[in-house]
This record gives C-alpha cells, sequence and structure tokens, in this order.
C-alpha cells in the first residue's frame, strides 16, 4: 500500500502542476485572442493547431501517443471558447465589414481618448446572428453592410431613411437605431476644401450605400443635375461624355483603393466644365484620380478628412453626448502624418539614402531604399545597365517602387533616375512628402554610377533633371556637407511644411 499510496501523491503533484499549467496556457490564449483583436488578425488557425499536435505526438513515448490529439483537441476547444467570450466583452464599440484589414477606424476612435474601438470581420452568413445576439453598445458599418444592415434594426434615422444607407448603429437598452455620420462627414470635408455643390452639375461614380448618400447632400445642397454613373445600366462608363459639360466628379466606388493603388476608369481631360473632383478613398492619400486632377489644376478632396468627421459624429452617438469639436482636426493631422510617406529625390550620391536612413532613425519610421531593393533582387546596378540595359532596369526600378510606394508611414530613398518617369512620379505622390536633396555637383561621386561616369555627365544629367526634382518636391534642401545639421534642417522644414499645408 505504501507504494500506492505515493503513487497516487506522486499523481496529486502532477495532476497540480497540470492544471496550473492549463490556467498558464488559458491565460496566455485570453491575451492573444485580445491582440488578436485589437490588431485584426484571424483567431482560428486550424493548421497551426495540427502542426502542434503532431509535434506533440513526436515528443512521448509511442505507447501514449493516441491520447495526444483527444486531451489537446478538447484544449483547443476550450480555448476558442475563451476567444469567443472575450471577442463578445471587447467588441463594445466597433465597426463591421468584409474586409476590415487596412482600416484607420481603430486608431481615429481610440485618439477621441473615450472608449476602445475594434474591427469585426463579418462573413455575410453570420451578419444575421451577429444583429440577433445585439453584443454591442455602438458599430460602424462598412462596405458590404450598409444597406443590408437596415433590416435588423428597430428603428432608422430619418436621414438615414431617406439615403437608404446607414453606417453607424447604436444599441439602446436593445434597441438598435441605425444613423448615417458619412453625411455630416462629406458636409463638413466639403466646406473645408471651399468646394461648393450649389448650382452645379454633380456626377457621381458608384451606386452602393456611399453613392447613396453623396446623392442625398448633392441634392440637399442645390446641384442642378446629379447623375449617378454604374458598371452597367443607362449611365455607364462608356458613355461618360454624354456628361463632359459637368463641373463635379465624385468618386464612391473601391476603384484605386489600397492594395489596388493608380487604377482609374476616367480621363478627366474628357470634361470640359469640370471644376473639382472628390475622391471618398482615403488610403492611398492621393489616388490616381485625384492626382489626374491636380495636374489639371482643379480643385480635389480626398477621403481622409471625411473619415475622421464621421466618426466623431459616431461617437457622440455612441456616447449620447457632444465631443469637442477640435478633436476633429487633432486626429486628422496626426492621422494624415502617420500615413504619409517621406520620400527622398535628387542626383546620383546626392545623399538620398544616408539622409533618409538617418531620418528614419529619428522619426521611428521604416526605411527602404530603393536601389538596395533592385540589387537584392537583381544583382548590382552596374552589372544590369551593363547586361540588361537601361530599358530592362528601368521597368525593375518602377515595379519596386509600385511595391514600395503603396506603404504609408515609411521612409524611402530613391534612385537618381527614377522620378524620370510620369508613372513613377504618381506612384511617389500617392502617399508622401518629396524631398529633393540638391547637393553641389562638386560632391557628387560618379565612380560605380553608369550615367554620371563624369563630370560633363554630371552637368548634363542636372540639367536634364533639376526641374523634374523642383516639380514633384514639397521641400528642397541645399545639402550641407554635414549630415546632422543636414538633418536639422530636413526635420525643420518637413514641420514648416506640415504645418503650412495642413
Amino acid at each position: 500500500m505504501k507504494n500506492l499510496d505515493e503513487s497516487r501523491k506522486t499523481l496529486d503533484q502532477i495532476d497540480s502542476q497540470i492544471v496550473d499549467l492549463l490556467e498558464n496556457r488559458m491565460k496566455i490564449s485570453k491575451e492573444i485572442g485580445i491582440y488578436k483583436l485589437n490588431n485584426n488578425l484571424n483567431t482560428e488557425d486550424s493548421s497551426r493547431e495540427d502542426k502542434i499536435i503532431k509535434k506533440l505526438e513526436n515528443k512521448i513515448d509511442p505507447e501514449f501517443k493516441n491520447s495526444i490529439r483527444p486531451i489537446y483537441s478538447e484544449i483547443f476547444s476550450e480555448s476558442k471558447k475563451i476567444i469567443t467570450k472575450v471577442k463578445n466583452e471587447n467588441f463594445k464599440y466597433g465597426l463591421i465589414g468584409e474586409d476590415l484589414s487596412h482600416s484607420k477606424s481603430k486608431e481615429i476612435h481610440e485618439l477621441f481618448e473615450k472608449y476602445n474601438y475594434n474591427l469585426k470581420n463579418l462573413k455575410k452568413s453570420d451578419v444575421e446572428s451577429f444583429f440577433e445576439n445585439k453584443n454591442f453598445l455602438g458599430i460602424n458599418v462598412t462596405i458590404p453592410y450598409k444597406e443590408i444592415s437596415m433590416k435588423y434594426l428597430n428603428e432608422v434615422d430619418g436621414l438615414a431613411k431617406e439615403i437608404g444607407a446607414v453606417n453607424t448603429i447604436v444599441n439602446r437598452a436593445g434597441k438598435l437605431i441605425g444613423y448615417n455620420t458619412d453625411y455630416f462627414g462629406l458636409d463638413y470635408s466639403l466646406n473645408h476644401y471651399g468646394i461648393n455643390i450649389k448650382d452645379k452639375k454633380v456626377l457621381i461614380l458608384g451606386s452602393g450605400g456611399a453613392s447613396k448618400m453623396v446623392q442625398k447632400l448633392a441634392k440637399d445642397k442645390g446641384a442642378t443635375s446629379v447623375i449617378v454613373i454604374s458598371r452597367s445600366g443607362e449611365n455607364n462608363y462608356e458613355r461618360l461624355d454624354k456628361y463632359k459639360d459637368y463641373n463635379i466628379l465624385i468618386n464612391t466606388t473601391p476603384i484605386g483603393m489600397y492594395p489596388y493603388n493608380m487604377e482609374c476608369k476616367v480621363d478627366l481631360a474628357r470634361f470640359q466644365a469640370l471644376e473639382s473632383v472628390i475622391d471618398l478613398i482615403y488610403n492611398p492619400l492621393n489616388t490616381k484620380l485625384i492626382l489626374d486632377a491636380k495636374r489639371l489644376g482643379l480643385k480635389t478632396m480626398s477621403g481622409l478628412l471625411m473619415l475622421v468627421v464621421q466618426a466623431f459624429f459616431a461617437g457622440e452617438l455612441f456616447l449620447d453626448e457632444k465631443l469637442d469639436k477640435s478633436l476633429i482636426e487633432k486626429v486628422y493631422l496626426n492621422l494624415k502624418k502617420d500615413m504619409q510617406n517621406i520620400v527622398f529625390v535628387g542626383m546620383p550620391s546626392a545623399g538620398k539614402t544616408t539622409m533618409a536612413k538617418l531620418l528614419s532613425e529619428k522619426s521611428n519610421r521604416e526605411f527602404f531604399d530603393t536601389d538596395k531593393l533592385i540589387e537584392e533582387r537583381e544583382g548590382k546596378i552596374s552589372e544590369i545597365f551593363k547586361n540588361k540595359g537601361e530599358k530592362y532596369f528601368r521597368e525593375v526600378e518602377s515595379k519596386i517602387l509600385k511595391e514600395v510606394s503603396k506603404k504609408t508611414g515609411v521612409v524611402i530613398a530613391t534612385g537618381g533616375g527614377t522620378p524620370l518617369k510620369e508613372v513613377n512620379r504618381d506612384l511617389i505622390l500617392q502617399n508622401s512628402i518629396v524631398i529633393y536633396l540638391d547637393r553641389d555637383l562638386k560632391n557628387l561621386e560618379t565612380e560605380g554610377r553608369p550615367l554620371s561616369k563624369n563630370l560633363n555627365n554630371l552637368k548634363q544629367m542636372y540639367e536634364d533633371r533639376h526641374k523634374i526634382y523642383e516639380d514633384i518636391s514639397h521641400i528642397r534642401i541645399k545639402v550641407i556637407e554635414d549630415k546632422e545639421k543636414n538633418l536639422e534642417k530636413i526635420l525643420e522644414e518637413i514641420k514648416n511644411y506640415e504645418n503650412f499645408s495642413n
């Protein structure tokens, strides 16, 4: 009996250790669930679970191998229940949509410093149960649920009812009430950008929930004509010439939105009476449509300010209280600053890589060097020029730039010839403050640089490129041959530009 008692005592000790470890495991699962929820990450990964089980089966004595799967399947099942509970407990305020991987709504709402806000990717098959459960206090709604959400509501605000779409839903003691704060976001933004719709002919691209809101506002503001362009139907993209005398064009479609940057279905040059172009997209900060409009000297408005304003008014509805309106500008400027890239252009060996790297360290931003990225994929630049020619190099350069320029909040050093192509200039300008480093020719290096082998080449290159660098840049820095002083000057000019441009 002594051996049996000792064995049982040992088992009790092991069981106690297992319970402690199991408790720790569940606590960590809960922490992971909260982290994934806050960062809009997938909380279920069955392939990872299977890998863990197989790994553990390989560690245990083969005699007991078959016990691993049922035990750990049950552990994973209980972990999922904990994560589901975490989701329900933490999703008091948030955004629902089909794909929210690039949404800025969490950042915006939490800058109001009034409540936690989370993102919830919702499958169409789960929409009904989500609204039946009512496990939230206030939510925003985006593509594709702005219209279909209405059928689950107990009440719809008069304005939202007229529009036929909601973007904000508040739970008042189990009663779901729908609103449309996009309307107020657009109205505020139009005033901010000095765009007047009264007595104008307005052309709207897209026919979804956002389009319905724009149609309502345009009519309320006194537009003389409002035409909606859709992919099919009488008013489509093939018949845009019918409306070339229209004054204001507003894009409500996702065409040109990240990750499909630079897509555009409209040639603005065809519109003879166009005054203003509005794009409700906010990522990128400047779509191809907006860049084309700026090139034509038209008034423009992107969607970032509207996004902040509609969130502000949604927050007031969530809390049933008035918020300080100064928050709008504060949040907008913070978000815009965080999203903008800083891109360096200039002659070969102007110091773009050096200064970009120093700036990235100083500002805690990720750093990318397009020439280095090219060499990582294709080998030395001098060898590319020698073996495959400049045309091939420029194609690779554009491909690399297309990838890296989609990022936000980073520092990018470009090659000397990168801005020569118009497509590259658009890629650079879509998200960036552009800094032109203008370094004295006598200080430029020529060794190992295929196109600037001597001073005569450099002088001609500078003549050919200087105007392009100037035209694309927001800031021009006459380079000082002192890195730290140069960095101070760059930081000062960025600050001045941000204050002026905002």
